[in-house]
């Protein structure tokens, strides 16, 4: 708790103009270094949420506006210092948003007032996470949680679609609670991180406009094509085909704007390529699956799912290439080459067994799976009556006499007896280390060498960008940037130190 005596100004309309005013005169980064220890004040200030609201929401322009221009002076500086200048543009929106937030849970509001904060922090909460997937950070559990709490208050209290009219342009749309944490969680359900900042711009302002064609629901559901437990976590694909919601969780359904996308009946400025592969994702895989050739006879194969069975293998792998050159062998490298890639059905040696050879992965639970033919250049799609396993996950695909491959499971779709699973291979050479965190304990990190550069999967965790993990045995990672965040795992870019 603190009170306004550490504030520069007085919470008064004529206290903070004049403060607004020297800071004009002032460098844009020392501005924003200034407004930033105002606001994260703000943020935990115990003043009376009544005279503060119309100050916060006048603090929104110039936030927003130095939070914009600090990410674009980051694009041009080199990435050590660019991360800092980024953590100043997060910070600024994140502590404004978090003070908004503040006066709603103060419960001191007028009912006029507080949709009109739950509006503002809405939106002040979707542009942190613009600026912070355009530096690939993590996502925050805070404000998701933060989010998860104000729609619930404004469904209770029947606020969603009221208009509100925002005094200033940048939050003029989406012009309603309901339409802004569409615009929030369709960004968030376009997976942001896996792909290059112009797109995630574009994403961002795709999101804007099409939030509209977005169908959520609190009631419990069947089949959703993405999920939002009313908790600490951002949304996440429906874990398997016939897939429930429960209560406290939001249903999403993303197929109706996905096909709109594709039919262009929606204008986006994304390269086709990345429109394809969004397109893909939002309708779940349909054109993929639409693909597959059941005539001819597939090999059966085993998938063991999980981050533990990933690790399991390569353990034991790096065991025996031990074990083979204190005996005075060479160890065969090219097994694990062979990991780096799936052979998919456009390669004419899909059948074709490989000189690899098959783990022990009897301590490993796994999925009898049928591999089937489709025309993907990315895409393995396996066929499994059990679907025990979960969309997102992480795990590794065994067939005989080949070694396994680590793939990614991006999608499912449930028959009656059977499902369908788009899996995604991870491409590059793969290592296992252990590293030790502060407790004491010792993890271990996947280590993926590919061409396009350096990927490390880490068990579900807290991390910051450009922390350093010191690997037993091994180089240091520095974590660049963070692709994917789940409850399975977390995928780094990351640069080595010797």
């Amino acid at each position: 708790m603190t009170d306004t005596a550490s504030l520069p100004f007085q919470l008064t309309s004529e206290s903070l103009a004049g403060w607004l005013k020297s800071l004009s005169s002032l460098a844009p980064a020392v501005a924003a270094n200034q407004l930033n220890l105002a606001l994260k004040e703000l943020a935990r200030t115990n003043a009376d949420a009544a005279p503060l609201l119309p100050l916060l929401i006048n603090l929104s322009p110039l936030t927003l506006h130095l939070a914009n221009s600090l990410a674009n002076l980051a694009r041009a500086e080199a990435q050590g210092k660019a991360y800092k200048i980024a953590k100043l543009a997060v910070q600024l929106l994140r502590h404004l948003s978090l003070a908004l937030c503040r006066t709603v849970e103060s419960n001191h509001l007028t009912a006029e007032s507080q949709p009109i904060a739950i509006f503002h922090a809405l939106q002040l909460i979707g542009y942190c996470q613009r600026i912070s997937a355009l530096f690939y950070e993590p996502p925050s559990a805070t404000l998701w949680k933060k989010t998860a709490l104000l729609y619930q208050i404004a469904s209770k209290q029947d606020w969603l679609q009221r208009e509100i009219v925002a005094k200033f342009a940048d939050l003029r749309q989406p012009n309603s609670i309901e339409g802004v944490v569409k615009r929030n969680l369709l960004f968030a359900i376009c997976a942001p991180n896996r792909y290059p900042a112009v797109e995630i711009e574009q994403l961002f302002k795709l999101a804007a406009i099409a939030q509209p064609l977005l169908e959520t629901s609190m009631q419990p559901s069947r089949n959703p094509d993405f999920c939002w437990e009313l908790k600490d976590g951002e949304p996440y694909p429906a874990k398997r085909g016939h897939w429930h919601t429960s209560r406290g969780t939001v249903a999403i359904r993303s197929h109706r704007l996905g096909h709109a996308l594709r039919l262009g009946e929606i204008s986006s400025e994304l390269p086709q390529a990345a429109l394809n592969k969004l397109t893909q994702h939002l309708c779940g895989y349909d054109q993929l699956f639409a693909t597959v050739d059941l005539k001819p006879p597939i090999l059966p194969a085993q998938f063991f799912p999980g981050l533990s069975s990933v690790q399991a293998y390569l353990s034991s792998q790096d065991k025996l290439s031990k074990i083979m050159r204190l005996s005075g062998q060479t160890a065969n490298r090219s097994a694990m080459r062979d990991m780096s890639l799936v052979p998919l059905e456009h390669e004419k040696n899909f059948y074709k067994p490989s000189t690899g050879h098959v783990s022990n992965f009897s301590n490993q639970p796994g999925f009898t799976v049928t591999l089937l033919r489709n025309h993907s250049k990315q895409f393995v799609v396996a066929e499994s009556a059990d679907a025990a396993f979960n969309t997102g996950d992480i795990g590794m695909l065994s067939r005989e006499q080949q070694a396994p491959r680590l793939m990614l499971v991006r999608r499912q779709v449930a028959f009656e007896n059977t499902s369908l699973i788009a899996l995604e291979p991870v491409l590059g050479e793969l290592s296992i280390y252990d590293f030790s965190i502060g407790d004491g304990n010792t993890l271990q990190a996947v280590l993926v060498n590919a061409e396009s550069g350096t990927e490390v999967f880490l068990p579900k965790g807290k991390y910051s960008l450009e922390s350093k993990i010191s690997l037993a045995h091994g180089p240091s990672l520095q974590l660049k940037s963070c692709l994917e965040f789940n409850e399975y795992y977390a995928r780094f870019r990351v640069t080595l130190d010797s």
